[in-house]
């Protein structure tokens, strides 16, 4: 199957042409992670894992030299994404983004609106944060064989900071286990690793079965009773996620899965973490540090691997 990513394209038709212009021209695709728009103050990226400004010239360090976003650009970035029908997105909007085609999640601040403890959605956007998916095959290669050992595959927990790759290195991992034969079943909840767009992966994910937009809990208990998988990749774990994977790792399906945290230690000091660690849910560790120091450790559960 072929795999056709458009994301630059989608990013293109989202921001204003004077930005694309610029980063077609000046950038490259490969390291722009993120573009963040805020009404009426310099447009900031996140570029090779740096923040910058972004100007008529490409990347600059001054605010004085960048773009100066308009009054109204987050509503004008997200009526685009949702090609101005604000009720497709209310579901996720509501959770503070908005998914666009080819694996763009779009974060939005402006005003909640609250009823009863509960985000109904949000209105007057304030600033969006553009996060471009990216494709980076290979740099799974040294921990795949850590994972998929012989004894069986081992549940995997993927530990770094926002933006240090772990939804990268995860999307590999899909490719790299249904390659060696394994029945792989991805919950993409936010349309970030397979980025499937009218049910078909933008992203090469290999030979996996994809449920994309809906809760892990769902995910999980449909997986388990129906799919019949070898292992079940997630991103994002938080801790009402857990039940549902200790359930799938009880029954026998190993688990890949990721969180934010600095490093191992950082993550083993949350306390609505506490029982992963004490029940040992978990096999592996593999923490992912962002740039200039990127690269994998890998902590073993039982020992320090």
């Amino acid at each position: 199957m072929s795999h056709k990513y458009n994301g630059m394209e989608v990013l293109y038709k989202l921001i204003p042409d004077e930005y694309a212009d610029v980063i077609a021209s000046r950038l490259f695709s490969d390291k722009l992670n993120e573009l963040r728009i805020r009404n009426g103050f310099p447009v900031r990226v996140c570029y090779d894992g740096m923040y910058r400004f972004l100007g008529k010239n490409g990347l600059c360090q001054n605010a004085c030299d960048a773009f100066v976003a308009s009054a109204h650009a987050a509503e004008d970035v997200i009526m685009r994404a949702c090609e101005h029908s604000l009720y497709t997105v209310t579901d996720t909007l509501k959770k503070g983004y908005v998914p666009a085609r080819g694996g763009i999640r779009i974060g939005v601040c402006g005003n909640a609106v609250v009823h009863g403890g509960e985000i109904l959605t949000v209105k007057n956007f304030s600033s969006v944060n553009i996060r471009l998916p990216h494709q980076v095959k290979g740099c799974a290669d040294a921990l795949c064989p850590r994972i998929a050992a012989a004894d069986g595959i081992k549940n995997t927990l993927v530990i770094s900071p926002p933006g240090a790759g772990k939804t990268t290195l995860v999307r590999e991992l899909c490719r790299l286990l249904s390659e060696r034969g394994c029945n792989v079943l991805l919950c993409d909840e936010k349309y970030e690793i397979a980025s499937a767009t009218d049910g078909a992966p933008m992203l090469d994910v290999g030979c996996s079965d994809v449920m994309s937009g809906a809760d892990k809990r769902r995910v999980f208990e449909a997986g388990v009773a129906y799919m019949r998988p070898d292992v079940i990749i997630a991103d994002e774990l938080f801790p009402s996620d857990i039940p549902a994977v200790e359930r799938a790792v009880h029954c026998g399906i190993a688990v890949i899965a990721t969180v934010h945290a600095r490093d191992f230690a950082d993550f083993a000091k949350k306390p609505e973490f506490s029982g992963v660690i004490a029940n040992r849910v978990f096999d592996l560790f593999a923490v992912v540090y962002p740039p200039p120091n990127r690269r994998i450790a890998v902590k073993e559960a039982y020992g320090d691997g």
